[in-house]
């Protein structure tokens, strides 16, 4: 004989599967109606929704007692508050707020003083009257509003939830490690503390996006390089957090880092104009990523794929494309680098290895020493330039490490690239005065790229 609550919980599940059909369309509803409330330009960043699964139902029976509360499985299955969520996310914390105030607004009509809806909607309808936002079990304030969608003679509920950005990213690390964990945590205040030091972090990382965002004024180009480099390093610590906590929950361990990120998201917002809606945009969707990327299920000990063999026009960058796919499966570090690049980027794998790959040959020249270049020798600057990139692949080959992707490195790279082929414009009047001395020219061009590793 089974124990009385595990009967009422199977009927409960009964219930969830048969009304899946109706639960899912009563969500794309939802989350169509959220999307289209007219809210401020820029505030609104998507609208997101789940339907509870069966084991979230079956944890929820238990935890809360519903048996002892309810007589009757289909009275409790429409009484859940969030059998259906909605959420809705928005850039800045301080955004929350805005959004709730013009939602309440915009739920303006009532026939019972509880639940409001808007003209253009009866069947969706929320609770106003609780004060937001609500305090949380964890201290923390959230907005949350109770919601019932009519149809016909029925109630289904659903919760909203307006989150920002950065409060949608820490939520989702608390419910893995604390409310989602049942192992037996025995420095459980430790952990708690460390949560808070999180959050802490991550309402710091908002003010400071949100003092860059309102330093840009829309259509001003940014002359200094400050509001950049400001976002770039901003972006780099949420993503090297992010990596540290999915290696240190997978593999109990977790590498250095730093650097291969800030190169990463150089990469992503060179993309990206130096205005105030391309680096809105840049914010936006680079947010979105990353907390995209925490919510994967990653194994870090899987292979990196290539759907196809790349192709590249120039030998340099075969070359070192072949060397990266090499290295991408047999050492961690390299690994990873490539395992977050997939992840962020938009494309396939290889169209986002080719990409990076054009990015990489790019930055390690400058743009005016190919312009003096080519008004010196003509022609032929495109032998002397496959000459320096030959100089740059064999101290690739030779340093053979991750190095070679850090910011620093590539500044020394391009700076001493640049420097040799300026030397040659001053010192030779023709292509063929360069050829007499290329052999010591490439010696001692190797040498120069070499001390920046040592």
């Amino acid at each position: 004989m089974s124990l009385q609550e595990f009967g009422f919980i199977e009927s409960a599940i009964d219930i969830l599967r048969s009304q899946q059909q109706t639960l899912e369309t009563i969500e794309y509803e939802l989350v169509k109606f959220f999307g289209s409330i007219p809210l401020k330009e820029n505030e609104l960043m998507s609208v997101s929704s789940r339907i509870k699964s069966e084991s979230s139902l079956k944890e929820k029976i238990i935890r809360n007692r519903y048996l002892m509360v309810y007589d009757d499985p289909e009275v409790m299955f429409s009484e859940i508050p969030d059998i259906i969520g909605v959420r809705i996310e928005c850039k800045f914390i301080r955004d929350e707020k805005d959004i709730f105030m013009q939602i309440k607004n915009y739920f303006s009509e009532t026939d019972d003083r509880k639940f409001f809806y808007a003209k253009s909607n009866k069947n969706i309808r929320l609770y106003m009257f609780e004060k937001q936002p609500l305090k949380q079990k964890n201290g923390f304030e959230i907005y949350k509003l109770d919601g019932e969608y009519v149809l016909a003679d029925r109630k289904i509920k659903f919760e909203l939830q307006i989150k920002a950005l950065v409060n949608v990213f820490w939520s989702e690390i608390e419910h893995k490690i604390i409310y989602k964990n049942t192992t037996y945590l025995l420095e459980d205040q430790f952990i708690k503390d460390m949560m808070i030091s999180i959050k802490n972090n991550l309402t710091m990382i908002d003010d400071q996006l949100l003092s860059i965002y309102k330093n840009f004024k829309p259509e001003t180009k940014i002359n200094s390089k400050f509001g950049r480099n400001e976002i770039k390093a901003v972006f780099s610590k949420l993503l090297y957090d992010t990596i540290t906590y999915k290696m240190d929950e997978q593999l109990a361990f977790a590498i250095d880092f730093k650097k291969p990120c800030q190169t990463i998201l150089d990469y992503s917002l060179q993309k990206y104009k130096d205005t105030s809606d391309g680096l809105s945009a840049f914010m936006t969707e680079e947010y979105k990523k990353i907390n995209e990327f925490l919510n994967k299920d990653i194994n870090f000990n899987d292979g990196l794929v290539l759907e196809h063999e790349p192709v590249f026009e120039d030998r340099f960058s075969r070359d070192i494309a072949y060397i990266f796919i090499d290295k991408m499966n047999t050492e961690v570090p390299w690994n990873l680098f490539f395992r977050i690049l997939f992840e962020l980027e938009p494309d396939n794998n290889v169209d986002d290895f080719s990409n990076f790959i054009r990015y990489y040959k790019r930055s390690l020249i400058s743009k005016d020493s190919l312009y003096n270049l080519m008004d010196s020798f003509g022609e032929y600057s495109i032998k002397i330039i496959d000459d320096m990139y030959e100089c740059i692949l064999k101290v690739i080959k030779q340093v053979g490490k991750i190095d070679i992707f850090f910011d620093s490195n590539l500044s020394k790279m391009r700076r001493i690239a640049s420097e040799g082929l300026d030397y040659v414009c001053y010192e030779f009047e023709n292509y063929y005065e360069y050829m007499e001395q290329k052999r010591i020219i490439s010696k001692i061009m190797v040498d120069s790229l070499m001390k920046i590793y040592k």
